[in-house]
């Protein structure tokens, strides 16, 4: 099974880890990928600006920051994952467009827990993975 698992640093985040963790240990032959997008380089491009020479090193500790609990957990119970990092607008879009051309089985990844009223009224990045999705989505609070 072929699983990609959005990673934003949050709590929420770390939870679907978890469960994520547990499900492709249950399923032999389960392959993860962490995914993190970068919508700030987008947005400095699309304005006509230009990254500082040193972005792409600030940018890459910090992600790591962000994957390493995370990573500990797979590598613990010895699951395959990988990294990729994305760059995007539309953080819900990225996500869904990545997973349909790499041809993924489930999206899993935490939610920030508003309610639908709110989450509607936001915007929520839940609401519109689940709209775009071109396989399951888990969302885990």
């Amino acid at each position: 099974m072929k699983i990609l698992l959005a990673i934003d640093g949050s709590d929420n985040a770390f939870r679907a880890a978890e469960f994520t963790a547990n499900l492709a240990e249950m399923i032999p032959g389960s392959r993860v990928t962490l995914v993190f997008v970068d919508t700030l380089a987008t947005i400095i491009k699309s304005r006509g600006g230009t990254l500082p020479e040193d972005y792409e090193s600030i940018i890459n500790e910090e992600i790591a920051k962000l994957f390493k609990r995370a990573e500990n957990l797979f590598a613990e119970k010895s699951i395959p994952y990988n990294i990729k990092i994305l760059e995007g607008y539309d953080v819900a879009e990225t996500i869904c467009d990545y997973a349909k051309e790499y041809n993924y089985d489930q999206i899993i990844m935490g939610t920030r827990g508003l309610g639908s009223i709110k989450g509607i009224i936001l915007g929520s990045v839940s609401h519109k993975v689940i709209q775009l999705a071109p396989c399951p989505v888990t969302f885990v609070k």
